[in-house]
């Protein structure tokens, strides 16, 4: 049985311009437009899309297709090709989810379920590039001030390549899939060069033995401290910040250390540490060489002595999705002190899918994203 299949796509009636959710969202959610939320808001948002459809108020497209979506960066066209995502159904048992413990959304049929692709030979990002010359316009528009568009590929040749090419590669999902039907998928290949691996930081709080002067004397027999002039509060400190970071990992792996008062410590894990023998360190070497599991296992777990950082709603480890936020937050008090990672390599997260791992949960996001919204998989089909 394909993996990837065509389904019969629900079709909502969209204005030109879709508004951005104020609401804030879980990490790895799709990016929602605020149209969206009275569905989503309902009990059982699958449910009410079902009676949407039966009252005439969604359009149906009887015959299964593939769509694509052309979403472009925030600075417009000018800023590059536009990353292309296959919209497809995914089978209940097509591929394990890339995070051990993956976003879950509220309707499968509605929220698209972001896939990672692996395309090591670009394959499949050449036939999304024929499919858009070749596939008809839905829907042409902005989300967030970046154009979008929406194009129907329909039952050909190309389409059973599409498939063909996804049967044999591997695909990671970023959120759970539904058990029992097929997903609505948003399938990307890792060769897209407009694809962007955002990093999900950690923030700590509530540690009662946590003291700054005792951290950062017993953390340097795992990592050398390197001190940061400029504030990060500002935004030229934070962009020092972020360049000493990438330039600091040539070989070695680095994580910013946030602190009150603006500050920042780069934290460069040293070379030819042994980790197997740490009790919280990954058992997979594949593993062992990402930051966020030295961060679990050298800083998290056995300097600051936390119980299974790793797990879901813990209530000292918080998952932070931009580090401006992770400054405030810990300007404000409301963390005792942050850890900033570097977006994880491409070719990081294609060994992880080779090994067939999983990554620690909240590892990464993705950016850009299609908006959810633009269609949905009829639930009824």
């Amino acid at each position: 049985m394909a993996r990837v299949l065509p389904f019969s796509a629900l079709l909502p009636l969209l204005e030109p311009q879709l508004t951005a959710d104020e609401e804030e969202v879980p990490l790895n959610a799709p990016p929602r437009s605020a149209y969206i939320r009275p569905l989503l808001d309902r009990m059982d948002p699958t449910a009410e899309l079902g009676r949407l459809r039966a009252a005439g108020a969604v359009l149906r497209d009887t015959r299964p297709a593939l769509y694509l979506v052309e979403v472009y960066s925030p600075v417009g066209r000018l800023g590059g090709p536009p990353v292309r995502f296959l919209l497809c159904a995914l089978a209940p048992e097509a591929a394990e989810p890339l995070e051990h413990d993956p976003y879950r959304p509220r309707s499968a049929q509605v929220e698209p379920t972001l896939t990672l692709a692996a395309d090591d030979h670009g394959v499949l990002r050449g036939l999304l590039a024929e499919a858009a010359e070749r596939s008809s316009a839905v829907w042409q528009g902005t989300f967030e001030g970046a154009p979008v568009s929406l194009r129907r590929i329909e039952p050909s040749p190309l389409a059973r390549r599409l498939q063909a090419a996804l049967d044999e590669a591997p695909l990671r999902p970023l959120a759970e899939l539904d058990e029992q039907r097929p997903s609505l998928a948003a399938v990307v290949p890792l060769s897209d060069p407009g694809l962007h691996l955002e990093p999900v930081h950690r923030a700590i709080s509530g540690l009662e033995t946590f003291d700054e002067e005792t951290f950062l004397t017993l953390v340097t027999a795992y990592a050398r401290v390197h001190d940061l002039e400029e504030p990060l509060t500002t935004v030229k400190g934070r962009a020092v910040a972020h360049e000493r970071l990438a330039t600091l990992v040539r070989g070695q792996h680095a994580v910013l250390l946030v602190l009150p008062g603006g500050r920042g410590k780069i934290l460069r894990f040293r070379q030819g540490l042994d980790l197997a023998h740490l009790k919280g360190a990954p058992r997979s070497p594949t593993l062992r060489s990402l930051d966020l599991a030295l961060l679990n296992a050298l800083v998290l777990r056995t300097v600051l002595g936390i119980k299974d950082p790793e797990a879901p709603a813990h209530p000292n480890v918080f998952a932070v999705g931009h580090v401006e936020e992770l400054v405030r937050g810990v300007e404000s008090g409301v963390y005792q002190a942050g850890f900033a990672l570097n977006p994880p390599p491409l070719w990081e997260v294609r060994a992880v899918m080779e090994a067939a791992q999983t990554l620690p949960s909240k590892t990464l996001r993705v950016e850009p994203a299609p908006p959810t919204g633009l269609l949905f998989l009829d639930p009824e089909a």
